[in-house]
């Protein structure tokens, strides 16, 4: 059994996304309705954290928290895996060289600058990221991954992914994954009328950034995203993720195991690569490609 001790640990954010998943936050710079150290390792003790387990660190903004050092390192000492999703402008207000590579900070592009810029509402926040990212990759033993989140700027600005994957060759850095998916229909999405993606433009930029980053032999995580154009893995085994999955949920308010439960998209069908469409959002898991093989993995 696989645990996954998934922590909201505050609501305040300091980018506006137009596709924020969390309508719930504030994005005022501040931590807001923020959980308590305490709990967090009260609540772990409770369940009996391992070092098997997983730890999920996110927000909001997850580094807006008032003692997110207090915390980081107070997890050291359960050896298990921790990872931070965040939007990476804060990262060089702290000190990360005392955590180890059981520590992974997982950090969204949206594009390249102008376009990362507009998304997040925040002018300048591009170069924040691209800063705290050389922090950890050249100051830490953290890994680091990027999340590229398809959007529909991307799509409109830059037709082939040119600019975006210079990008990667001159400043982007990252020592362990790269992620590949799009943006997620949300509330918030919808107020801002930002347009969805639809399977069929999704497919053919994956195909694009899949290409370029396995000739580069980086770990490729792909999830919640259409992967029809990779003809490449349409002859490919996978290799099943055997062990089983729980979530749970923790935030200040509640608690709750959250259900894994199948996402049957009505393209799923027909498709020749159904049994490597994978939704990470609803499983937890993710289509993972590394030197050759792919694999049913985690995020």
């Amino acid at each position: 059994m696989k645990r996954i001790f998934y922590f909201n640990i505050t609501y305040g954010c300091n980018s506006n996304c137009v596709f924020c998943y969390s309508h719930n936050t504030r994005h005022n710079s501040e931590s807001y309705n923020e959980i308590l150290v305490e709990q967090i390792f009260q609540y772990l003790e409770c369940q009996g954290i391992t070092s098997r387990d997983r730890v999920i660190i996110n927000g909001g903004e997850p580094l807006l928290h008032t003692k997110i050092e207090e915390m980081l390192i107070g997890l050291i000492q359960y050896k298990c895996e921790v990872l931070i999703y965040t939007n990476g402008r804060l990262i060089n207000n702290y000190d990360f060289t005392v955590l180890s590579k059981n520590f992974r900070f997982i950090v969204p592009i949206h594009g390249y600058e102008t376009i990362h810029d507009s998304v997040t509402g925040v002018h300048g926040s591009y170069q924040e990221t691209i800063e705290g990212l050389k922090y950890l990759v050249e100051g830490t033993e953290c890994l680091v991954d990027i999340k590229l989140i398809l959007n529909d700027r991307i799509i409109s600005k830059d037709p082939i992914g040119e600019k975006i994957l210079q990008e990667f060759e001159d400043t982007i850095v990252f020592n362990n994954a790269i992620h590949l998916t799009k943006m997620a229909d949300t509330i918030i999405s919808v107020r801002n009328n930002c347009q969805p993606i639809i399977n069929e433009k999704a497919s053919i930029f994956m195909q694009i950034f899949f290409d370029y980053f396995k000739n580069k032999n980086v770990k490729i995580k792909i999830f919640d995203t259409c992967i029809r154009s990779i003809g490449w893995l349409e002859n490919k085994e996978i290799r099943k993720y055997k062990d089983s999955i729980e979530v749970y949920f923790k935030d200040k308010n509640q608690y709750r195991v959250i259900d894994l439960s199948k996402n049957l998209f009505g393209c799923r069908k027909n498709c020749p690569l159904i049994d490597k469409c994978i939704s990470a959002v609803n499983e937890y898991k993710v289509l993972e490609y590394f030197e050759g093989k792919i694999y049913e993995n985690l995020e």
